[in-house]
């Protein structure tokens, strides 16, 4: 589930046009001038440019793009651009890729994936999604690599199941290397199978603590069967259990279960110490066997697909939960969270539950999260998306809920019937200023106002209710103290909505920063059309910082009423002191439009009406 949800983000990301015209220019500079003057052209200046921008949102750690040869054209490590990929341990697990199909590889070292690198970057083992850049013709022309930190998600996924004080679940390659971090590092370190300070990942191995008659160590004996199985064509010859105690890794005997995963040239295991296991079942142990056989599948079918949690509410009739709500079925997702639909066990009522990705579930992921609840939970106001609850999953993933709307996106809205007629634009407009207002009042300013963020609802018989979401990204200045979390958050967001000063100074934002993201979001609703448009977001941040925004009346298919087209120009203003200062100005301006230009309940009504079903 989790490594085809990665996938599916580099693909989406690989499919990006703008990534793909950057990676086609750069292909085509290393092949006419060669991959060291590649590293040092524009086309690599601007394929960092396209791409770093998606890997914050993504929270990847790095990325490279591989030509067909096998060489870096660029790289998040200039020191690596332009060397050949090493030909034993990492070329050959290209060759799918190459051939059309995306592919997860396990954690490597760094000398196992470049050959011969000058110097070492600093950090841990990355774990790779690897996926093809395409031509116009949708050949491959070459090959887009992105990082993510090993400990951040393949590790951390594994690290969630450690049941009882000896559990385990960890993963190892075909030479016996741990590929995820180990519940025992400190008994690793104290017995120097670790060095100090150092991690478990790709350092320790699946041996058993004291050598032989040879002087050798030997690999566990689950690990050894596990490796073993590599060449067998059966999958059932592939997994299997050890229920007579042997010698852990770490030292005491334990009992475990492996499946080794082909498609990932990794093996998985479950280990506990044979002590913990047995004490309660030592005249049960078929029942034992069942019970951790049953454990080790459900764990392992968890991390190799998305069937586990069909599997089951099929057998028993289980839905997955998270906290008092059971999940009905997917309705949006993004980079970071999945949002479903689900219902409250006793209200029965339905909501939106949001639910953090695995592999976004470092601390500094939750701590984002958390911190959109708590605040988005301080604000009371009609335009506002409601938080009703929030908390961990079974599986320990963050969740919270909130009110779930009957309606689209003005996104959505745009995309099916282009641009907004006068009096309903005026009528959206006011709610989305006074939603905002109130969150000024309260000094938190949102940031990433987008049409993506703003839904359009019916509520309580009403119809056209604008609701504002996502608060992830908001920013409390009425507290001197705070500060964003760290700097890849600060530079979150979508650049064609942002003030010049939030380009230019991200922390340094006030409520007028929200001001100019409403004009620029009149002007979309007015037109149809982007207030700027560019080839790559270092373009399009160019275009916002130096160019004058276009007045609406210009391009809109209908006429702008004076009044409003001298309003959204205030708001794009490039100073923010030009601007209007507070959302309640705006709010007040549109109360005066609004008497000229009704949109009623009536014209709302029909419009639903003739709305197509979802």
């Amino acid at each position: 589930m989790w490594i085809g949800e990665e996938i599916a983000d580099a693909e989406r990301i690989a499919r990006d046009p703008a990534v793909r015209g950057a990676a086609l220019a750069l292909v085509a500079r290393g092949a006419l001038a060669g991959s060291a003057q590649a590293c040092d052209s524009i086309e690599r200046t601007r394929m960092d440019a396209v791409l770093r921008p998606l890997l914050v949102d993504e929270g990847s750690a790095g990325y490279n793009v591989i030509s067909p040869e096998g060489r870096l054209l660029a790289t998040r490590y200039p020191d690596y651009c332009g060397l050949q990929v090493h030909p034993v341990h990492f070329r050959p697990l290209l060759a799918e890729v190459y051939a059309g199909k995306s592919k997860f590889l396990r954690p490597l070292r760094d000398t196992e994936r470049v050959a011969s690198p000058p110097t070492l970057r600093e950090g841990g083992p990355l774990a790779w999604l690897e996926t093809p850049l395409r031509d116009a013709a949708g050949r491959v022309t070459a090959v887009l690599g992105i990082a993510e930190p090993a400990e951040a998600g393949f590790t951390a996924i594994l690290a969630s199941a450690r049941p009882g004080r000896s559990g385990e679940v960890y993963a190892f390659d075909a030479r016996g290397y741990m590929l995820s971090e180990s519940r025992f590092l400190p008994t690793l370190q104290r017995l120097n199978l670790v060095p100090e300070g150092a991690g478990a990942l790709l350092a320790a191995q699946v041996r058993e603590p004291t050598a032989d008659e040879t002087g050798t160590r030997p690999l566990t004996r689950l690990a050894a069967a596990a490796i073993a199985s590599r060449g067998a064509g059966d999958a059932a010859a592939q997994q299997g259990g050890l229920l007579d105690p042997y010698p852990g890794y770490h030292g005491p005997a334990v009992v475990g279960v492996w499946r080794w995963l082909p498609e990932l040239d990794v093996g998985v295991a479950f280990e506990i110490d044979a002590e913990e296991a047995h004490a309660p079942l030592r005249f049960l142990k078929l029942a034992y066997a069942a019970v951790l056989a049953a454990l080790a599948v459900a764990v392992l079918a968890a991390l190799g697909s998305g069937l586990f949690a069909a599997e089951l509410r099929r057998r028993f009739g289980l839905a997955p939960r998270a906290g008092a709500y059971a999940i009905e079925r997917e309705i949006g997702a993004g980079g970071m969270a999945n949002v479903y639909l689900a219902r409250h066990a006793l209200l029965k009522r339905p909501t939106a539950v949001k639910i953090l990705k695995p592999a976004r579930a470092s601390d500094e992921m939750i701590a984002r999260f958390e911190r959109e609840v708590q605040l988005a939970s301080r604000l009371s106001h009609p335009n506002l998306v409601e938080i009703y609850d929030y908390g961990r999953t079974r599986d320990g993933r963050f969740y919270y809920a909130m009110e779930h709307l009957d309606g689209i996106t003005l996104a959505a809205l745009v995309e099916q019937g282009g641009a907004v007629p006068v009096a309903r634009m005026v009528h959206l407009l006011r709610q989305l200023c006074a939603g905002l207002a109130a969150a000024h009042a309260q000094g938190l300013v949102h940031r990433d106002v987008k049409p993506e963020n703003i839904m359009v609802c019916r509520r309580g018989g009403e119809f056209n209710v604008v609701k504002i979401l996502d608060f992830g990204l908001v920013k409390n200045i009425a507290d001197p103290h705070t500060r964003d979390l760290t700097r890849s958050l600060r530079i979150l967001g979508t650049p064609l909505y942002m003030s010049p000063e939030r380009i230019r100074s991200p922390g340094d934002v006030d409520a007028r920063a929200d001001i100019y993201s409403v004009g620029a979001l009149a002007y979309y609703l007015l037109t149809g059309e982007k207030l700027f448009a560019a080839e790559d977001d270092l373009a399009l941040s160019q275009r916002i910082l130096n160019e004058e925004a276009p007045r609406p009346s210009l391009r809109a298919p209908h006429a702008v009423p004076v009044e409003l087209d001298l309003l959204v120009t205030a708001c794009l203003e490039k100073r923010r002191e030009d601007r209007p200062q507070r959302a309640s100005d705006l709010v007040e301006a549109l109360d005066a439009l609004a008497a000229e230009h009704r949109w009623t309940q009536a014209d709302a009504a029909a419009w639903w009406g003739a709305r197509p079903a979802a």
